[in-house]
């Protein structure tokens, strides 16, 4: 006879019924109270049983991918070559300001606080670095030069020291000079420590105390400079700096752990939590990215069936297959005799919808080529990403601040927007279901933009500037 319920379980309570009404069938007399020495035997058994039924139960469900357990699952992906894409970590560059000379090592970690209360996300550097350490500069030495020329007034000189990422604070003034239709001799113009690339002068006329600048040295070598720029020139040149800028250095970093929420907005990560003590603070000048969740299970099963049901052909699905089968993207979609007949374009997106890298892009061609589809030109491109500039207006709740929900709601519309496939169109009232439920949020509405925004097929919305008032 065929087996018509593919299910093999039995509880143990009907296992033991079954057991007893079987022995008095045949023995009609027997005694089987809970005290007596069958019924405890039988119970026993009864248990053993049912474990025994749940084990076949269990190896009949994982005999089939429809129903089988992730574990079995995955082999069932091996066998059809589909692998489970674990999470990714999201991707950036980190930048320190510290002492001058201060080491950073492989592994300095900091840290987004989302919110009071909640965990920080962790982020560690994947190589060594080291703070520049140009020092404090010295004031040059000013003195007249007979030469006819374009000053004339009363001229004080500062230096500042430039290092890949930004400029120290001037030197003191020099000794004033008062020119008259002449130029002035710059000497004794001091040198940059380590990591110094190149130094600027400025000047001050009358004693304004406004310091605009001068010159570039584009070395630091060069100890004598020779100024002649007239005042107009120097009037709309930049302003001696306010802030140091020259004792930061830039590290690429990863998130510690995978996921969508290690995705982080620009001047999110904040805090330094494992790292040297020489330095003082940590910023990210822009958005880590590439984080993502592992992949759902469902989803995963839907890979591994649609492999089974749908033969490699070369069709548009295999192409949507092949190209999601790599870890790194999302989604795919096929354009077929595009931009011609015989050519397909394969448009991808990212984790979270982000725009993929050049490097994930890459991997998906040589995939595809790989296939050697016959009389087909494949071509695999991102699609195109449009920046939208959202603003929204919160009502918090009494116990909160506009600065304490900031950064949560920056991260929902992110999130939102990161969601929103290739072409959908941008929707106001999915910005408002992503941050009202916010702990703090009260009410919110948004100001910009003022409609719904439609996407066309090639291209994908990505997060612009993020305003919370």
């Amino acid at each position: 006879m065929p087996i018509v319920d593919t299910s093999m379980y039995r509880d143990r309570l009907d296992v033991l019924a079954n057991m007893l009404a079987e022995l008095q069938a045949v023995i009609p007399d027997v005694y089987t109270g809970e005290d007596g020495n069958i019924r405890i035997i039988f119970e026993i058994e009864a248990g053993q049983l049912e474990n025994l039924y749940l084990a076949h139960q269990l190896l009949l469900e994982d005999m089939f991918p429809q129903t089988a357990s992730l574990t079995a699952l995955k082999q069932h992906g091996v066998e059809f070559a589909v692998v489970m894409k674990d999470g990714t970590r999201s991707t950036g560059t980190l930048l320190f300001e510290g002492e001058g000379g201060a080491f950073i090592p492989v592994g300095t970690q900091a840290a987004y606080v989302p919110g009071e209360n909640l965990e920080p996300i962790y982020f560690t550097t994947t190589l060594d670095a080291q703070i520049p350490d140009p020092g404090d500069p010295n004031a040059p030495t000013a003195a007249i030069n007979a030469t006819a020329g374009n000053l004339n007034g009363m001229y004080e000189y500062v230096v500042t020291f430039l290092t890949a990422a930004g400029e120290t604070l001037q030197s003191p003034d020099s000794a004033p000079v008062s020119p008259v239709n002449q130029q002035v001799n710059l000497t004794n113009i001091p040198l940059g420590g380590t990591g110094t690339t190149s130094r600027k002068i400025y000047r001050d006329k009358d004693g304004a105390g406004v310091y605009r600048m001068v010159a570039t040295l584009a070395n630091n070598t060069a100890t004598t400079y020779t100024d002649n720029i007239t005042d107009a020139v120097v009037a709309a040149s930049a302003l001696v700096p306010t802030v140091d800028t020259a004792h930061q250095i830039s590290a690429p970093a990863q998130s510690e752990d995978t996921g969508n929420e290690t995705n982080v907005l620009m001047g999110a990560i904040n805090e330094l939590t494992s790292a040297p003590t020489t330095l003082t603070a940590v910023t990210n000048l822009a958005a880590f990215t590439g984080g993502s969740d592992p992949e759902d299970t469902n989803d995963y099963r839907s890979r591994v069936m649609d492999r089974i049901q749908n033969p490699e052909s070369g069709s548009p699905a295999d192409l949507v297959e092949w190209a999601e089968d790599i870890v790194g993207v999302e989604s795919a979609t096929v354009f077929e005799n595009s931009p011609g007949p015989g050519q397909v374009q394969v448009r991808i997106s990212g984790p979270n919808g982000s725009i993929p890298t050049s490097t994930v892009i890459s991997q998906v061609q040589a995939e595809l080529d790989a296939k050697d589809v016959a009389n087909i030109q494949i071509t695999v491109l991102s699609f195109t990403p449009v920046p939208t500039n959202v603003t929204v207006d919160v009502t918090t709740t009494a116990e909160y601040t506009l600065s304490d929900i900031t950064p949560s709601v920056q991260q929902a519309i992110t999130g939102y927007i990161n969601n929103l496939q290739v072409g959908e169109t941008f929707y106001i009232s999915g910005v408002i279901a992503a941050v009202k439920p916010l702990v703090g949020i009260l009410d919110v509405t948004c100001s910009l933009p003022a409609t719904n925004l439609t996407t066309a097929a090639t291209d994908k919305r990505t997060p612009g500037t993020l305003v919370v008032t």
